[in-house]
């Protein structure tokens, strides 16, 4: 059953957190009668990737100078305090320690350079006493410490953003996968199937809408999404990103522990972060697979095999942790497009492919911190377009 066509401005598909980012930021623009909707395929927003990391407020010291990875995280990061104290969403702001050896001495001194770069703040090599007040159990002399990094609850964030739209009039349909899209005259035509767990296609229950404008923030989804519209050359590479947690010793770990980068596939890597709620979460790690979607029974077989790997890691960066001290915690699936093994540093996608329809491709870390600002740079593409 094919239900009546809909008619709106903007359409975004997508309720992840850069999804949610670009409606809250449309709400002054809903308000002037452009009419929004955001398209999701699951029953609620940021049920991926957005809900499924360490709420970690990064500072763009990780990201390749000139990207669009650094000029977004480094201003996301100063956008998001703001937008948190607005929200009333709890946060904090003690930095992040990046630990050092003489192994990866050369990767920190790299991270200095790109750090200052990128126009990141506060950023300086600690030594001895200095790194033990900040982190008695860490398991390292000297440390770089970027000031401006912290941490979050990004679910907490995610729903306020989303009650916010809403109240402005952002409308929000769930339980619905775009199976088709069509240009139209001054638009689009997005036509949609309840997905309710079987094959879409197969759905009895169908919607179209038109839009003027169409915004693909479909996360590990977007290149799907990308096809419909006839852009082809792109691909996500799903990689899964697990957590195991320490519940019973919140002491060990003050604010974030990270190791010296590989700057390849891995990316950042396992790290330590201590939650708002006091348990510290490591991860994630890296796994590469063939499903985009955590629910996947495919998915599901090669998850919680790693606590070897986890408790190594973690033991590299700090004292006082056994294997006995983690429990398997969670894991999310990025939207990446560098493969296995790769050694490139593939940079945020921003493109219009055709007009008026906008993509965002390849939104992972630190994606959450920049994604105010990647809804910032939207909202004056939508506004020179409509």
């Amino acid at each position: 059953m094919l239900m009546v066509e809909e008619g709106y401005d903007i359409a975004i598909i997508g309720s992840g957190i850069v999804g949610l980012f670009i409606s809250y930021m449309l709400c002054g623009m809903h308000r002037k009668r452009l009419k929004t909707i955001c398209i999701d395929k699951e029953h609620s927003v940021a049920l991926h990737a957005s809900g499924r990391n360490s709420g970690v407020i990064h500072s763009g010291i990780h990201a390749k100078p000139g990207t669009l990875k650094a000029r977004l995280c480094v201003k996301g990061n100063r956008m998001m305090y703001s937008i948190l104290d607005a929200l009333k969403i709890p946060y904090r702001r003690d930095g992040m320690l990046i630990v050092c050896t003489d192994d990866n001495r050369d990767a920190l001194e790299e991270l200095q350079r790109r750090g200052y770069a990128n126009g990141v703040a506060n950023i300086r090599f600690v030594y001895g006493d200095e790194v033990r007040r900040m982190e008695r159990y860490a398991k390292a002399d000297t440390a770089l410490l970027v000031e401006s990094a912290g941490v979050t609850d990004s679910s907490r964030l995610a729903y306020a953003l989303y009650e916010h739209a809403r109240a402005y009039g952002i409308e929000f349909i769930f339980n619905s996968a775009v199976v088709r899209i069509d240009e139209v005259l001054n638009g689009y035509r997005i036509e949609m199937v309840e997905d309710d767990g079987e094959d879409a296609k197969e759905s009895s229950k169908s919607k179209t809408i038109t839009a003027r404008l169409v915004v693909n923030s479909a996360g590990t989804h977007a290149d799907d999404i990308a096809i419909l519209a006839g852009l082809r050359k792109y691909r996500i590479y799903p990689c899964i990103g697990e957590y195991y947690l320490i519940r019973r010793k919140p002491y060990l770990v003050n604010s974030l522990i990270y190791p010296a980068p590989t700057f390849d596939y891995r990316g950042i890597g396992i790290h330590l972060t201590k939650r708002l709620d006091g348990t510290i979460a490591i991860g994630p790690n890296a796994i590469y697979v063939d499903e985009k979607d955590e629910d996947n029974a495919k998915v599901k077989d090669v998850v919680d095999k790693s606590i070897d790997e986890f408790y190594s890691r973690a033991s590299e960066m700090i004292d006082g942790i056994s294997k006995d001290d983690l429990e398997y915690g969670y894991y999310g699936i990025r939207a990446r497009l560098a493969g296995y093994g790769s050694k490139e540093e593939p940079d945020f996608v921003i493109e219009e492919h055709p007009t008026n329809f906008i993509h965002l491709i390849g939104i992972e870390s630190p994606g959450f911190t920049a994604s105010p600002a990647i809804a910032e740079h939207l909202t004056g593409m939508i506004r020179d377009r409509l």
